[in-house]
């Protein structure tokens, strides 16, 4: 098992075994589980609420049974396995992605979890296993796209500590916070969209840039 240190941001939320309706919300947006939604930017709060509403809907027709500790929070593989129809091929990671068609495929092992999948209202779903492996293997291009973006994101801080003689911190250690409000103050100079400039996703970019430059 991989150490949760050395796990990007959706791969860790990956392997909870709970989760509220809001943080699937979130992580088919693409977005940190963790962040208050009342703060969202302005260009997530429609779909996010769209999404919220959908999943919460899902929940109270399939009849889903939440935790005992916490009535907001249901098992993971259900709640990655409704999550199917609502993933959006733009905005949702990869690592969301495979989740979800895992959590399907071990459901549709058992007449009980088909007999549950089908109350999604997708009678599909359960023979998702039969064409599994293309899909995996669509998703296994896109994490390689995603590390090659994370290691030139990486390269290009590296090159804009060297070009500004410290401003921004050093090679080992740049000063990724100072970095992060300049771009976020450049986006919203520019009116473009603040996604990905979560404080989480840009630092795990960072992280995953970072190692696989030191391969």
């Amino acid at each position: 098992m991989t150490s949760p240190i050395r796990q990007n941001l959706f791969e860790r939320e990956c392997e909870m075994p709970l989760l509220e309706a809001r943080h699937l919300a979130l992580l088919l947006l693409g977005l940190d589980a963790s962040q208050p939604t009342n703060v969202l930017p302005k260009e997530h709060q429609e779909n996010y609420r769209i999404l919220h509403d959908a999943i919460s809907r899902t929940i109270k027709a399939t009849g889903m049974v939440s935790a005992p500790a916490n009535k907001r929070m249901f098992y993971a593989d259900e709640m990655f396995a409704l999550a199917w129809r609502l993933i959006d091929d733009e905005l949702t990671p990869p690592e969301i992605k495979a989740r979800s068609l895992k959590a399907v495929m071990k459901l549709s092992r058992n007449s009980r979890g088909r007999k549950w999948l089908k109350t999604l209202g997708d009678d599909a779903l359960p023979d998702l296993t039969a064409s599994a492996e293309p899909s995996q293997r669509g998703m296994h291009k896109r994490d390689k796209a995603r590390e090659n973006t994370a290691r030139l994101c990486w390269l290009l801080i590296q090159l804009l500590v060297e070009e500004t003689d410290g401003r921004y911190g050093t090679s080992d250690k740049p000063a990724s916070d100072r970095i992060l409000r300049k771009l976020k103050a450049l986006v919203q100079e520019r009116g473009l969209p603040s996604e990905g400039l979560g404080r989480g996703t840009f630092y795990d970019v960072l992280k995953v840039g970072r190692e696989k430059e030191e391969l």
